[in-house]
């Protein structure tokens, strides 16, 4: 029953993060989403810090493993980078959920080591499939230079948070497009380009 119980309440817990943000999310709250007693909750996590970032370590595996069946049998190119960016931008409600939770958890990192060294860890799985994305496309970064794959995170990471933060129209082809437009400045304006 362990890691089935486990999972039950990181699902809730990145329910409630999603919501609530890590600063607004309680053991209570998280405990009620997942239909248990928050000693069981204290059973399974140290405390609540353990909690977000166990459930942050949860989705980020759900979300690589989602990416890594979107480039499954693809050839390198440009179908590739863009089934990559479909997977992880799709307008679905637990891709949404993922992106809160690394928006909240970004933030809470500037004041948690802990979390930005796992978030580190996390990252790692996420530059390995977008390097494989990338692969044919760019070229190789040289000694000291940003690597493509953070260049490509920062700018997907700017356009989600202004979708998730602000009243702008972008959709998922927009943010997509605009992602392969800039990496590559071909125009992707028009349907057949996608």
């Amino acid at each position: 029953m362990g890691p089935i119980r486990r999972e039950q309440i990181c699902r809730a817990a990145a329910t409630v993060i999603a919501r609530e943000g890590f600063a607004g999310t309680t053991m209570r709250q998280v405990a009620d989403e997942a239909g248990v007693s928050t000693g069981m909750l204290n059973h399974y996590f140290v405390n609540r810090e353990d909690l977000l970032t166990k459930t942050l370590v949860f989705v980020s595996e759900l979300g690589v493993a989602r990416a890594a069946a979107a480039l499954d049998g693809l050839p390198p190119g440009r179908e590739r980078l863009a089934a990559l960016l479909d997977s992880v931008i799709a307008d679905e409600d637990g891709v949404a959920e993922l992106w809160r939770i690394w928006i909240n958890s970004y933030g809470e990192a500037v004041r948690l080591p802990e979390l930005r060294q796992q978030i580190g860890a996390e990252l790692a799985g996420w530059f390995e499939r977008l390097d494989y994305a990338l692969e044919g496309l760019v070229p190789a970064a040289q000694p000291g230079e940003i690597p493509w794959s953070w260049r490509v995170d920062a700018l997907l990471n700017g356009l989600m948070i202004r979708a998730l933060t602000s009243e702008v129209a972008l959709d998922q082809a927009k943010i997509r497009d605009a992602v392969i437009d800039v990496l590559l400045g071909s125009s992707t304006d028009s349907p057949s380009a996608a």
